[in-house]
């Protein structure tokens, strides 16, 4: 978001931070954006959110000067190991504090995460940055429908697809710092950054207690709620969630059986044992009476007749030999059969060496009988959905994206929130395609080194509607700007700009009302040149 210093204003003794917001371009709708959200940020006054003493702009560049907080933050605070549950709940109860008065007051956060809360002297968390995600949202309210802003693990569904956000988007964030807290990762953790996006979208994470034993169902349901896709059916506040979660850690599932103590029946004292056959005969009788019938031996049994006293020992024996000869027929059955029912799922790709642009065969075996999962294609971001039949297989057309770089990739079959079994395909690089409606002045020109990778663009979706929106990516880009096109034939859509950060940029456009079904492309200029991913307009 920009450079922050640490400064000391020597009239009023006091130390603060100064955010300069270079990011922020200075155009006029941009400048009165932020003017007007910084007034409503500055209102906020509460323990658990940042001060802002002052704002304003210096040679056209926004700045704020805000309350100095020398904890540091909770992100660092994490990482050093995970929290135990007391203090986790203590961070989340003030974090929730602090964005239940800043909702009350009608600002949103838009990038609730670790990073964003910082520690002060005696521990308690503070929000900071409250409402620039939104100061940066775009370079311009009418040139750009919306950047996506926020941090990708951290995002709602609605802040993904450019919908509207509001306090729901706030308690999605803060119910995922509650999963990450608890479990020690974030609820899609290892995921590509187109991947995330979409998980983030149509995927649900694995509960809580998938990762972390020790917690139990009602954690898993208290979390889940917070990380509903629905912003309606999430908790109606961040209290009410740290609330219920507190509850949900203090109870405790009951044991599925209680300690049993097997007690030896009370003999009176004074019964005469005559022989030690005699004492096991009693023993006998009184493991197959019932409670009230002990209380009336008060006499030894006779001595049982030679030759009697041992049968009932061959008996036990024999009952003895029968029944481990029937546990060893089930253990061997069941052996046979957990083997038979858990046999590791095979993936095969066909053909296993593919020109990018061209479609591949995948198919799946020992996969649970009308399973839904979904077969992913890593390096890039391509997820298609499958049901196996009721035998356990899988058979699906997988396409590859012209834009992929040439070299292996995984394939996975994937459900229950795991991947089970993957295979690598081989791409090689695909005929290269004319640039549609290329400006003169966009003449491709080496850039870097001779060995750098050639930038990457990605889309969240391949085919979309008009007016659909669509999450842009890309990896490997020079420079700190790209702009972004909507190319179809003749026509050249201007869709905005985004900034590029250590060779990457996120953003969110619209696709043109005016776009007809048909091939499309997604077009991101930069220093250097322009590159493309391939779009379907249905």
């Amino acid at each position: 978001m920009g450079v922050v210093y640490r400064a000391y204003h020597s009239q009023l003794e006091r130390t603060g931070a100064v955010k300069v917001m270079q990011a922020m371009s200075p155009d006029a709708d941009s400048v009165a954006r932020f003017q007007y959200e910084a007034k409503a940020i500055a209102k906020l006054r509460h323990p658990n959110i940042v001060d802002v003493y002052d704002f304003g702009e210096f040679e056209g560049t926004p700045y704020m000067i805000v309350e100095y907080v020398p904890g540091g933050s909770l992100s660092a605070r994490m990482s050093r190991g995970q929290l135990d549950q007391a203090t986790a709940l203590k961070y989340l109860r003030g974090i929730a504090a602090g964005l239940d008065y800043a909702h009350q007051h009608g600002v949103v956060h838009r990038d609730v995460k670790p990073a964003n809360v910082l520690l002060s002297d005696d521990d308690t968390p503070v929000l900071a940055d409250f409402g620039l995600a939104k100061l940066l949202q775009g370079s311009s309210l009418k040139s750009m429908t919306g950047v996506t802003t926020g941090t990708p693990a951290y995002m709602a569904p609605e802040q993904v697809t450019g919908s509207k956000v509001g306090p729901a988007s706030d308690r999605y964030s803060l119910a995922t710092i509650g999963y990450e807290m608890l479990t020690g990762v974030i609820p899609f953790d290892g995921e590509a950054l187109m991947e995330l996006l979409y998980a983030q979208v149509h995927r649900y994470p694995v509960p809580p207690s998938a990762r972390q034993p020790s917690l139990n169902r009602s954690v898993d349901a208290v979390v889940m709620r917070g990380l509903a896709k629905d912003p309606v059916e999430r908790w109606d506040s961040c209290a009410a969630f740290v609330d219920a979660l507190s509850s949900a850690l203090r109870s405790s599932p009951a044991p599925a059986l209680a300690p049993t103590m097997v007690m030896t029946p009370q003999i009176a004292s004074t019964v005469p044992i005559a022989t030690a056959a005699g004492a096991a005969a009693v023993a006998e009788r009184a493991a197959t009476e019932t409670e009230p019938e002990l209380a009336t031996m008060a006499t030894a049994y006779p001595s049982p007749p030679p030759g009697a006293a041992p049968r009932p020992h061959r008996r036990r024996s024999m009952i003895a030999l029968i029944a481990l000869g029937l546990i060893l027929i089930l253990a061997a059955g069941g052996a046979v059969a957990w083997s038979i029912l858990n046999q590791p799922a095979t993936l095969s790709v066909s053909p296993d060496t593919v020109v990018a642009g061209n479609t591949v065969v995948v198919t799946a075996s020992n996969v649970p009988p009308n399973q839904v999962g979904e077969v992913q294609l890593w390096s890039t971001e391509r997820i298609v959905p499958f049901r196996a039949d009721g035998n356990g297989n899988v058979s699906i057309t997988l396409d590859i994206p012209r834009y992929l770089e040439p070299g292996d990739h995984l394939v996975k079959v994937c459900w229950s929130g795991a991947c089970h079994a993957d295979q690598v395909l081989h791409v090689m690089a695909g005929l290269a395609t004319p640039s549609p409606s290329p400006s003169p002045t966009q003449s491709p020109t080496p850039s870097g080194s001779p060995t750098a990778s050639p930038p990457v663009v990605e889309v969240l979706s391949s085919s979309v509607k008009p007016g659909d929106s669509e999450s842009v990516g890309g990896r490997y880009f020079p420079g700190t700007t790209v702009a972004i096109y909507f190319v179809q034939g003749a026509s050249v859509v201007g869709l905005g700009t985004a900034p590029i950060t250590s060779g990457r940029f996120l953003a969110t456009v619209r696709i043109p009302s005016s776009a007809k079904a048909g091939a499309a492309a997604i077009r991101v200029c930069y220093t250097g040149g322009c590159a493309y991913a391939t779009i379907s307009v249905t």
